[in-house]
């Protein structure tokens, strides 16, 4: 009698702990595919002065159907800074991500560009940045 009982205990137990283990609605809702859907993907800083700091916010939404998150920004030089939400972008929310031009030590025509790494697909997404950067004191020794 006392091997039924304990055998009858297992079972509920076992029950128990499968139900437990089943994931959630919650996390299963989130196997959708994020999608970066951007207002532009290039901007044009115009003429600037070497040494103007100049910002631009790219304004994107997440047309997908799933929770996107952006991994990491890089860029092609040191002269590029970005700040993106480090949250999760829900189907449909829309964000934007800074980045920022430091044109110090930079001359003539100017073309960066910025890669986004995330949850999409393609795992990369690109921005492009341009200007036209003068440089009294490059141009004066180059003239030389």
């Amino acid at each position: 009698m006392k091997n039924t009982t304990a055998i009858f205990m297992l079972f509920i137990l076992v029950g128990c702990q499968s139900k437990n283990s089943k994931p959630s609605d919650k996390t299963t809702s989130n196997s959708g595919t994020p999608k970066f859907e951007f207002q532009e993907e290039f901007y044009n800083f115009g003429s600037l002065q070497a040494g103007e700091v100049v910002a631009y916010n790219f304004q994107f939404t997440n047309l997908g159907d799933g929770v996107l998150m952006i991994d990491k920004i890089e860029s092609d030089c040191g002269c590029i800074t970005s700040h993106f939400p480090e949250k999760p972008i829900d189907p449909g929310t829309s964000d934007f991500i800074e980045v920022v031009f430091n044109s110090a030590g930079e001359t003539g025509r100017i073309y960066k560009e910025i890669r986004i790494y995330a949850n999409t697909q393609p795992e990369i997404s690109k921005l492009t940045i341009a200007a036209t950067v003068e440089n009294e004191i490059i141009n004066l020794y180059s003239k030389n």
